[in-house]
């Protein structure tokens, strides 16, 4: 068996060009952003993703959809590019939720009339979509997610409230999640396309955030929302199954951009503390300022092998939610510890607004919370190892025995 570490020339090429993207299109924008809040800036970034020769609103569609399909694996190459060069996350944040949110449930779930209809607009950058799964009450604990859907002479009837549903004030149509069997828990979810405007669909709230500013969460309220049975995305009771597959894919991919913002940490506070000198020579040279990062730029190569594993085995057609998971706790602890680093680098300087760490910060506070919470990602690694790890029986007895 052999092993590369090595990009090919193709993903090489790939990343190159992600990377001068963000720097030329991104970074020169981010602190407005950032300042604005401004999603109409964002909306500007997303159009020129949708362009040729980048087409990064068509990455995960299929060419029959006028999509531009990559690998798991150069999707991870970009998100960290994009996040690097941009020096933020709100680039990777607009593949993974102006497209990927949406167009990953209708691929895996929806019929061919659905997929015809919504997966080129998205493709094409000329339409984009909000994902309705997290509620004002319920966030990791997805089976318990309180949206009702009920059928009634072919139309469906939605009520309840959806919270963190991003760019939904803007967006052409909603993914939205809601049980149709309540007393089947968790097997009793399905998942709905709603096209902006239908009558009792609002936003009831816009909620600022510490970081990733430009992209808005939202509060949504369903009454009596009605919307023909033909918006049920694939079979009713099969919604959580779609979610939890998109979420599969888009926590790979986030992970690289979380890597990516780190790398930008990093080399921030590297070009500072190499700039910035006390007691006579360049603080780089004090191993208090320096040990740090270098952990950090250890923990950046760990961070990407585990991530491009988890890649890897998705290309494969093998299941990845484990090492996926193992990745994203790994990715979200290096990118709180990098930017904090950064800070502590650039001492006083580190909180002004004069250089861009103060705002690495909030991002990386915010992100890591996104595609699933660390502490979630954990549980997930942790039920597989004690699963994989279940003692013999003859062990259990002994132990039995001995009281």
């Amino acid at each position: 068996m052999s092993i590369s570490f090595d990009l090919t020339i193709e993903q090489e090429s790939v990343r190159k060009e992600a990377y001068e993207f963000a720097r030329e299109q991104i970074a020169p924008l981010i602190a407005e952003i950032d300042e604005k809040d401004d999603s109409a800036l964002v909306l500007s970034i997303h159009k020129k993703m949708a362009q040729p020769p980048y087409s990064y609103t068509g990455i995960w569609i299929p060419k029959e959809y006028d999509g531009t399909p990559r690998s798991l694996l150069e999707n991870c190459i970009i998100t960290e590019e994009l996040a690097a060069g941009g020096l933020a996350g709100i680039g990777v944040v607009i593949i993974e939720v102006l497209g990927v949110g949406v167009a990953l449930p209708i691929l895996i779930g929806g019929r061919q009339e659905q997929k015809r209809k919504y997966l080129p607009l998205i493709a094409r950058g000329e339409a984009f979509g909000s994902f309705g799964l997290t509620e004002p009450g319920i966030g990791s604990d997805a089976g318990a997610l309180t949206t009702r859907a009920v059928l009634r002479n072919n139309v469906y009837v939605l009520n309840g409230r959806k919270r963190y549903e991003s760019f939904a004030h803007i967006a052409d149509f909603n993914v939205i999640f809601a049980k149709t069997s309540p007393e089947k828990g968790a097997k009793g979810i399905s998942a709905f396309i709603i096209p902006k405007e239908t009558p009792g669909f609002r936003v009831v709230e816009r909620v600022p955030c510490i970081g990733l500013r430009g992209h808005q969460d939202e509060e949504v309220e369903l009454k009596d929302c009605r919307i023909p049975k033909e918006n049920l995305i694939g079979e009713e009771g099969k919604g959580l199954k779609y979610a939890l597959s998109t979420h599969d894919k888009t926590r790979t991919s986030v992970t690289g951009g979380f890597i990516g913002l780190a790398r930008a940490a990093l080399e921030e506070a590297v070009k500072f503390a190499r700039a910035r000198k006390a007691f006579s020579q360049p603080i780089s040279e004090f191993q208090a300022v320096s040990f740090p990062l270098t952990e950090v730029a250890i923990a950046i190569e760990a961070a990407r092998l585990l991530t491009y594993r988890a890649a890897w085995l998705s290309d494969r057609g093998e299941r990845h939610t484990v090492e996926t998971a193992a990745a994203k706790v790994f990715a979200s602890d290096l990118l709180i510890k990098a930017t904090n680093v950064a800070i502590d680098v650039h001492g006083g300087f580190g909180g002004t607004k004069r250089f861009p760490v103060e705002r690495m910060l909030r991002d990386a506070r915010i992100w890591v919370f996104a595609q699933g919470a660390p502490n979630i990602m954990k549980l997930i690694v942790m039920r597989d190892l004690f699963k994989r790890l279940e003692p013999p029986q003859s062990l259990l007895n002994q132990v039995a025995a001995r009281g």
